[in-house]
Parts: structure tokens; C-alpha cells; sequence
């Protein structure tokens, strides 16, 4: 078997594993991400929630500002 041969084989063997490697990490990715949104969701409901219960309390109880947001990309 020529060198040539013995080194793309080498190479298709790094190159799968890369891969494998890059897949299971998307993998890992995508998990975290779905975990991300659902915690951000839950927090942006309790928030919600905290908000408008102050809201319904007496005036003697005031609702303090939000955080400024930077302009949507």
C-alpha cells in the first residue's frame, strides 16, 4: 500500500472522529440550550407573576423600574 494511501486513511480516520467528536457536542448543545430557554421562561413568568401581585397591593407599595435594554440587533 503506497504512503499516499496510508496517510488519507490516517486522515479519514481523524476526520471521522472529529466529526463523531462535533456531533456529540451539538448534541450537548442543543440539550443546554432547551434547558436555557425553559429556565428563562420559567424566571420571565415568575417575574410576570411578582409584578402584577404588586401591582394589586396598597399605593403605599411602588413597583420598582425595570433595567434599561439595549436596542434589538
Amino acid at each position: 500500500m503506497p504512503d499516499s494511501e496510508k496517510r488519507l486513511r490516517r486522515q479519514l480516520v481523524k476526520a471521522k472522529e472529529l466529526r463523531a467528536q462535533a456531533l456529540k457536542e451539538l448534541e450537548q448543545l442543543k440539550t443546554d440550550n432547551a434547558a436555557l430557554v425553559a429556565a428563562l421562561h420559567q424566571i420571565t413568568m415568575e417575574n410576570r407573576q411578582l409584578r402584577l401581585q404588586l401591582t394589586e397591593r396598597p399605593t403605599n407599595i411602588h413597583v420598582l423600574p425595570t433595567q434599561p435594554r439595549p436596542p434589538a440587533r
